[in-house]
């Protein structure tokens, strides 16, 4: 087995932490948009040929703009387990309570709805498991290619806890998953029911919550855009896929049949196409993976969002 030089694993360590440090502090400094402003970016990307001088976060950070939530390694707030430490943010002493629910795919949304929390004095508390959805379906991990035997745990024990908990709002966002526990393809239907049937087990009336819709899977930055830092729109897709656009129509169903509102993200990211780069800013740290920069930049459009839920 080869080894590193001591040196070298020390470069690389420390070159990790300054990439994850200089994207922290790219983060620090975004403005959030207006609708009028996230609309006109939007709408200007595609236009985009070549990555701006200024691009934020630089290319070689744009892996490490995700969250970075810090908290003891010994109690994660983004795991698949059923037994989650108390993962309070926002307003920490808010009188209201606002629960983050979901996979990776809420929490990329948590830069955003923390500083959503905090400037209307509200907790957040962030309930994340890799790779288990919202929706009550067994799924299968693809990267292990077995059965996800922890999701259905999880899901039980987080429906008690939010129940238990009975927040003012619970915000739930998820990745379309396409294969069951027996590596089947899961239907439309099947989703649809399944998603249903975690809007009914979440049981107080008093409990608002409503649903982020789904990003596109996009090309990882560091890669796409790096091999092509001329032509970057290569790095695109069209937003009119028929996959993406009945995954959300599904998500929009049980949301509707259920009458939990449903926020489509997708003219937060698309126009005609779905880019990597909107104005300066790097739009994912990794597939279909918002980054912490553009996330903070919707924080203003996601809170007009919620504003009728967090009433």
């Amino acid at each position: 087995m080869r080894h590193w030089p001591k040196r070298a694993s020390l470069c690389v360590l420390s070159c990790l932490v300054a990439a994850t440090l200089a994207a922290q502090a790219a983060v620090a400094t975004i403005v959030p948009g207006t609708a009028k402003q996230v609309a006109a970016l939007v709408a200007a990307a595609p236009s985009i040929t070549s990555l701006p001088a200024d691009l934020t976060p630089p290319l070689a950070s744009a892996t490490s703009d995700e969250p970075g939530i810090k908290y003891p390694a010994t109690k994660p707030c983004v795991v698949g387990i059923p037994k989650m430490p108390a993962c309070l943010f926002g307003d920490t002493r808010g009188r209201r309570t606002m629960v983050l629910w979901g996979d990776s795919h809420a929490y990329m949304w948590f830069p955003a709805l923390d500083a959503i929390a905090k400037a209307a004095k509200w907790k957040l508390v962030m309930l994340v498991g890799l790779g288990c959805p919202v929706a009550d379906l067994a799924v299968w991990n693809v990267p292990l290619n077995q059965p996800n035997s922890g999701c259905p745990a999880f899901h039980a024990a987080m429906i008690k806890r939010i129940d238990k908990l009975n927040p003012s709002l619970v915000v739930m966002s998820e990745a379309f998953y396409t294969l069951n526990a027996s590596d089947q393809p899961i239907t439309y239907s099947e989703f649809i029911a399944a998603l249903e049937t975690t809007f009914k087990q979440l049981h107080s009336r008093s409990m608002k919550k409503i649903v982020l819709g789904d990003t596109y899977l996009i090309a990882i930055p560091d890669q796409c855009l790096a091999a092509f830092p001329t032509s970057i729109q290569k790095c695109s897709l069209p937003e009119n896929n028929a996959n993406y656009t009945a995954q959300r129509a599904s998500e929009q169903k049980a949301a509707k049949a259920s009458n939990v509102p449903y926020v489509n993200v997708i003219t937060w990211t698309c126009s005609t196409e779905c880019t990597a780069v909107i104005g300066n800013m790097i739009v994912y740290y990794s597939g279909g993976h918002l980054s912490s920069t553009y996330a903070t930049y919707l924080s203003g459009v996601l809170h007009t969002a919620l504003k009728s839920s967090m009433r």
